[in-house]
């Protein structure tokens, strides 16, 4: 979706323009997929009652993405007290339904109401239903000003006030009840920005020696005293509440800051779910040189919250109760998997409670290394003690993962993780007494798996909003708060399996009662993702109807999380299959049972990408020869095209991306559908070049396995011969064993680590390949010396792996011809710009056939139009030049006498 941003490209076949000179288009086909219009967001209300459609804002122009920038701290920032519009996806438009609700059927009257016409020039964000679901707050950045919106669904009125909040490092607004915002105010926008002096004095640093300190090469950090002055100055906030205020009939804002509170840096903020207190958590100074702001130094305090009422206005201060955690710069995790920080962490407001506040601390002081038989503990700070003394709710064997406590206070269920093992683990902890008693409480197994084992994956629980609007599981039980059996729902959005993905969503009920006579520590499912608990399926994908369905929301009417037990659950779905987009559906399943499949269709979505109409989508799976380990890929044939055709055969675009496992089956999972509607993202889906008469290999299996014992972390000791051998599998499998492409015609791409994995194959593969696209990837890991991707060995612990997986190291003059292309403003760890810049001087001081192109303004996914164009313009002329049969290439020529402006 452009906006109306840019003229539409022309209808000429080819490559237009010169790509040496100006920016160009690739052919019509190619460029009708760029610009194919975006499907809405879709927010449903807590209630279940209302469905807002939020209009995407599509790919943005150059002036767009040349606005200025402030970088400092590892952040992008505008010069507006927000993060850069440049970098992150908005909307513009803004639409609200009507939904039925229990008892109406749903094939009840619906009604929309227009909230925000289409503007590209208005930039929304941060959409907050309040608990009720009756109101909807949301940010507008118009024209460098900036207002908070607030939608009276009921009365279908828009009020607006303006205020310059502050979403630099979180979300500036959050609901305080169903009538009261609370938001964070830039605290510097009447001052004048740091300017830079001239240096009066060499920028130093020092190193005691006495602890090794790594990190990653993160980018734009703060350097000195400048760079300080100014994150300060751009990222520091003021607390205020916003009120709806009604008054002779007429509604609008009241914004009044909250007293006693000074200004800080606020990383995160929330009030308890009585409404009481506020817990703010902050950056405090000196900030760290070596890591992005997400790693400083973090302080968490508790103040309660105070109104008065002053001429009938409300004025509110805020009185210091206690700090809750005071934790260091993270400068050590990273030496390590699982390695966390030392000190409080995490800390939240638990659910079901009027003031409780939780937090995780690491007993191995946050060393993976230590041997140690519990790792970290969660633990409860209660109001009533004033939040003074700890009540420990559980300890972990492995690393705190998630807690989620049921809005009756009496549940909890903790997950804990850990990555040399792979091992997850789900826990219930019960708590008796009629009010819950976290003294009195009873732990049992829930579930345990192997996590990148996606076949054993049982769902995850399902959220819902609570009556005093935090989130919280919903749950089933025959009247809310009593102490029987309890129901919890389960969703797994992917289903993995022997087939492919097949969404489904569990019932698992609970006899709380008999949970003392379970062991807390042992595990007995025979072979069940679960412990205890019976589990009724209720709801499957119709993979057998050729359909991909999905459940996106759990409509609730009943102003909470909890449902009765004789109930049925409305849910939305979507709907789609290879040749029909998305559609979304209202559906009534029974709680009880698996329902039947009566439902209302509520999108009529057209099939955005009529150039490739006609493909057809398979699953494939063959076997590589270095191991054994059996593969999959997604193929996509173009039209008039049958796998089982050998007549013709088709120049093949492998497009892939190296992921790591531990073992062998987790590696040969079936990771996608053969009924999935394909989602084109204009930059890097490989789907584009169907119109050229290319067969996809999209997202081919290249499993890095570990070889080195029980140990994953050395998996990448035979990285390239586990490349090698994927991508050649795959390759005969297509042009041998089924004959459908020729092996002399064979491309291959990736973006990132795709990229990195694109120069490798050139290198290492002989001619398997007759050209490449490397695009935004890392081709010399002596510059990311510290750690890459999932590899956490330095350069210097591994010296010889660094050397044998780095390009840079291993290119040849016998290689196929490479296209290489980079943002010229990428802000991924590693992945800066001047590493293809590099690679490209050595493919050309080594005589390879190799071309760079820089886009200008773009970090590492590429949102500008003209740059997406133009990016694949030059992919089409590369696959042109280098794979499609020679005659076609007559075709087109760089140096076309057409132009075409963008």
């Amino acid at each position: 979706m452009t906006g109306g941003r840019q003229e539409k490209a022309k209808s000429t076949s080819g490559v237009r323009g010169n790509l040496d000179e100006e920016y160009c288009f690739p052919n019509k086909n190619v460029a009708s997929l760029v610009d194919a219009k975006e499907a809405p967001a879709l927010l449903i209300s807590p209630n279940g009652k209302y469905l807002a459609h939020l209009g995407p804002s599509g790919l943005k122009s150059l002036q767009e993405m040349s606005e200025p920038e402030v970088r400092t701290a590892g952040l992008r920032l505008s010069t507006d007290f927000t993060k850069s519009f440049a970098r992150r996806n908005f909307y513009i438009s803004l639409q609200i339904e009507s939904l039925p609700v229990k008892p109406d059927t749903i094939k009840s009257k619906r009604e929309k109401f227009q909230v925000v016409p289409e503007n590209i020039e208005r930039r929304l964000l941060h959409f907050k239903w309040n608990s009720a679901g009756d109101t909807l707050a949301f940010c507008e950045f118009y024209k460098s000003k900036v207002y908070l919106n607030v939608c009276l669904v009921e009365k279908k009125k828009l009020i607006r006030k303006e205020l310059r909040l502050n979403d630099t490092l979180c979300s500036p607004l959050k609901w305080i009840d169903t009538e009261k915002i609370l938001v964070l105010k830039a605290a510097n926008s009447t001052r004048t920005p740091p300017q830079r002096s001239i240096r009066s004095r060499p920028t130093t640093d020092f190193h005691d020696g006495k602890e090794a300190k790594l990190a990653p090469t993160f980018q734009d950090l703060i350097k000195d005293e400048y760079d300080e002055e100014t994150f300060t100055y751009y990222t520091q906030s003021q607390l205020a509440v916003v009120s709806i205020a009604n008054n002779d009939g007429k509604s609008n804002l009241i914004c009044n800051d909250i007293r006693r509170i000074p200004p800080a840096i606020y990383i995160d903020f929330d009030t308890s779910p009585n409404g009481r207190y506020l817990k703010l958590d902050e950056l405090p100074a000196p900030f760290s040189r070596m890591v992005s702001y997400k790693f400083f130094a973090r302080r968490t305090t508790v103040h309660k919250l105070l109104a008065h009422n002053n001429n009938k206005e409300t004025q509110y201060k805020g009185e210091f109760v206690r700090e809750i955690s005071k934790l260091d710069a993270d400068e050590l995790s990273y030496s390590a998997y699982d390695a966390r920080r030392k000190g409080r962490r995490s800390c939240w407001w638990s659910e079901g409670h009027g003031a409780l506040i939780c937090f995780v601390e690491a007993l191995d002081d946050g060393n993976p290394n230590t041997d140690i038989e519990y790792r970290d503990r969660v633990c409860a700070l209660q109001e009533n003690d004033a939040f003074t003394k700890e009540v420990e709710i559980i300890k972990l064997a492995s690393g705190f993962r998630q807690m989620g406590v049921l809005e009756t206070g009496d549940l909890a269920i903790v997950t804990e993780r850990w990555w040399k093992t792979k091992l997850e683990q789900t826990w219930l902890v019960y708590f008796k007494g009629g009010s819950p008693n976290l003294l009195n409480k009873t732990q049992v197994l829930l579930s345990e798996r192997i996590y990148e084992d996606k076949y054993s994956d049982p769902g995850n629980i399902q959220y819902g909003t609570s009556r005093t609007g935090t989130k919280c599981p919903l749950h089933i039980r025959k009247k809310f708060g009593e102490q029987d059996d309890v129901s919890l729902v389960l969703y797994n959005n992917e289903g993995a399996g022997e087939e492919g993905y097949i969404p489904f969503l569990d019932i698992i009920t609970i006899d709380l009662a008999n949970l003392e006579n379970i062991s807390s520590r042992s595990s007995s499912n025979n072979g069940s993702a679960f412990n205890i608990g019976d589990v009724t399926q209720i709801w499957e994908s119709n993979h057998e109807a050729g359909k991909f369905e999905r459940i996106h929301a759990i409509l609730n009417s009943s102003g909470s999380t909890f449902l009765s037990d004789d109930d049925s659950l409305r849910v939305l779905i979507s709907q789609e299959s290879p040749e029909q987009p998305p559609n979304h559906y209202l559906c009534d399943l029974k709680t009880n049972k698996m329902s039947g499949r009566n439902a209302v269709r509520i999108t009529d979505y057209e099939h955005p990408y009529p150039a490739i109409k006609g493909y057809s989508k398979h699953i494939i799976k063959y076997s590589r020869s270095l191991d054994g380990v059996t593969l999959s890929a997604t193929l996509y044939l173009p039209a008039g095209h049958d796998i089982n055709d050998k007549g013709q055969k088709l120049p093949l675009f492998f497009w892939a991306y190296p992921r790591s496992f531990k073992s062998a089956s987790a590696a040969s999972r079936l990771t996608d559908s053969p009924f999935r509607f394909p989602e084109i993202i204009p930059f890097k889906s490989p789907l584009v070049w169907l119109t050229l008469g290319f067969a996809i290999l999209d997202g081919p299996a290249i499993p890095i396995i570990a070889t080195a014992g029980d140990d994953p972390s050395h998996f990448n000791d035979t990285f390239v011969e586990q490349l090698v051998s994927s991508a050649e599998a795959a390759v005969n499998y297509l042009c041998s064993d089924l004959g459908i492409c020729d092996p002399d015609r064979v491309a291959v791409g990736g973006h990132s680590y795709g990229g990195f994995m694109t120069a490798n194959l050139l290198i290492h593969s002989g001619n398997l390949f007759s050209c490449g696209i490397a695009r935004s990837g890392a081709y010399n890991r002596t510059l990311t010396p510290f750690g890459f991707q999932r590899e956490k060995r330095t350069f210097w612990d591994a010296p010889e792996v660094y050397a044998k997986m780095s390009p840079f190291f291993n290119l040849h003059s016998n290689m196929s011809p490479i296209l290489l292309v980079h943002g010229g403003d990428d802000e991924n760890n590693g992945t800066y710009t001047d590493q293809s810049v590099r690679m490209f001087s050595a493919f050309r001081a080594s005589g390879v056939v190799s071309r760079l192109v820089v886009l200008p303004y773009e970090g590492h996914h590429y949102r500008a139009r003209e740059n997406v164009m133009h990016c694949l313009a030059e992919t089409e002329n590369w696959l042109r030049k280098h794979c499609i049969d020679k005659t076609q290439n007559e075709l087109i020529s760089e140096t076309s006498n057409e132009r075409s402006k963008i």
